[in-house]
């Protein structure tokens, strides 16, 4: 069932990680729907999961106080909760909100660190993925900012990278920077 609804939504998966692959992603991989308007994870709360948007969408904020900024949403093939992983915070650097019901994929953090030492290649293809959207998100950072009524820069905009461009360019951390910076 999980296997079906994964790859209904997202069969680019498989070309992402090769066939071979896949199964004991999916062995650790839980689907669920997340009515619109429930919050998936409320900012600054632990967080002990990746989770991948099959269909529907979900809104992030930053909240302040009583209020929140909306920085932007994802849709089907992102992920999120890689923040809190990579950081070591385990901490959700934003509330995720679902815009409508929406259906997600749910990767324990203590399931991806098992799964590093059955199958490193997927982990090194998925963690390849996650920072291939990392690095678009930070790059729409810099061309699409939220800028407040005072003209300063809050966050990014659309934070939506389609899991089928995650494989190209900009493909290092280096070629990113200089590109960023009109380097060649």
């Amino acid at each position: 069932m999980i296997e079906q609804a994964l790859f209904s939504h997202l069969p680019e998966l498989t070309d992402q990680l090769g066939v071979e692959h896949i199964k004991p992603l999916l062995d650790r991989i839980t689907t669920h729907t997340v009515p619109q308007g429930a919050i998936l994870v409320r900012d600054q709360t632990p967080i002990d999961a990746f989770h991948l948007v099959l269909s529907g969408r979900l809104s992030l904020a930053v909240e302040m106080g009583d209020h929140g900024i909306v920085l932007g949403e994802l849709l089907p093939g992102n992920w999120c909760g890689e923040l809190a992983y990579f950081s070591g915070v385990r901490r959700a650097s934003s509330t995720v909100t679902a815009s409508e019901d929406t259906e997600v994929a749910r990767l324990k953090f203590v399931d991806f660190e098992a799964l590093m030492a059955e199958d490193s290649i997927a982990v090194c293809r998925l963690t390849h993925a996650f920072i291939q959207m990392m690095m678009r998100r930070l790059h729409a950072t810099a061309n699409n900012p939220v800028i407040d009524p005072h003209g300063e820069m809050l966050i990014m905009g659309d934070l939506s990278i389609p899991w089928s461009e995650l494989g190209q360019q900009p493909h290092g951390v280096v070629e990113f920077i200089k590109k960023m910076f009109g380097g060649r």
